[in-house]
């Protein structure tokens, strides 16, 4: 199992290896450009291959990138369905570029309209996604934390998207823990915890799994509320995380904070909690790999 988490690309985007140096990071995830705007990153040549050296140096495990949070799959809305499918296009070739495993993306919400009759759009949009790049690169759906008529709420909701948009096995899922806690998965408990694996296995499948957001809650459970807390510090408590992490189906995959450690993001501090839960030795901070 690798562990790490969210980190920042102030500077340029291979600072995100001196700060996974910094919080014992055996991988990351990132938001390659700002994610609240349609503004793609532009990266020449030079900067890709300073990059994938210094990644290459500091022997990281995998790096996901975030797609920008105004994608919506489930619109109606022709230009916001176009501008959603480009983006997605440009981020999968930018991982290839950059030599990435993928791409996590929100689904979006039908906003109103109600899933079942968005779910053709939702399907036909993730074929262009995949028709129109030749990216290695991974396409995760994550699960949405419930608000605002979200899409992929739910277990069974993410594996009627996954079924309807083919079967490119580049195609799969990030589960968020906090997320399906605030959807009513209760993962602070034994029975829970088992509950919840019984139905993702029977309505996505563990084969479609490749990526944990490992997210305690502030808020309890079936809020509906994405409100995200350091591990041990929310509702779902290190018992529900210890029980997680020594399941052989969750724990096949890398684990990606998000939290908001001592206000800037995922630290040192987190990822050693999800260590000693997962039965490993603490890690140590490194220094910055040099250029």
């Amino acid at each position: 199992m690798l562990i790490g988490g969210h980190v920042s690309t102030r500077g340029g985007i291979d600072k995100a290896v001196d700060v996974a140096l910094g919080i014992g990071a055996e991988v990351i995830q990132t938001h390659p450009s700002q994610p609240q705007t349609w503004r793609s990153l532009v990266i020449d040549e030079p900067t890709a291959e300073a990059y994938r050296e210094k990644a290459a140096a500091a022997r990281l495990g995998g790096h996901w990138f975030h797609a920008v949070y105004l994608i919506n799959l489930a619109t109606s809305d022709e230009v916001l369905l176009k501008r959603s499918v480009g983006s997605l296009v440009h981020y999968m070739d930018l991982a290839a570029r950059l030599g990435a495993d993928g791409v996590v993306f929100h689904p979006g919400s039908h906003r109103g309209a109600g899933f079942e009759p968005m779910l053709p759009t939702i399907g036909a949009a993730l074929r262009e996604v995949l028709e129109r790049t030749s990216s290695p690169a991974r396409l995760l759906v994550e699960n949405s934390a419930g608000q605002g008529g979200c899409v992929g709420c739910r277990f069974e909701e993410l594996g009627a998207i996954l079924d309807i948009a083919g079967d490119d096995p580049r195609l799969g899922v990030c589960l968020d823990t906090c997320h399906a806690f605030a959807n009513g998965y209760d993962l602070s408990t034994a029975v829970g915890v088992q509950a919840a694996l019984a139905e993702f296995q029977a309505t996505v499948g563990f084969d479609r799994l490749t990526l944990v957001h490992a997210n305690d809650s502030r808020v309890e459970l079936g809020a509906k509320r994405d409100r995200h807390a350091n591990i041990g510090e929310g509702f779902i408590g290190t018992a529900g995380f210890g029980l997680m992490l020594n399941d052989p189906r969750l724990g096949s995959v890398p684990w990606v904070l998000e939290v908001p450690g001592e206000g800037q993001g995922p630290d040192l501090a987190n990822v050693n909690r999800l260590r000693e839960l997962a039965g490993r030795a603490p890690a140590v901070a490194r220094v910055p790999v040099a250029r």
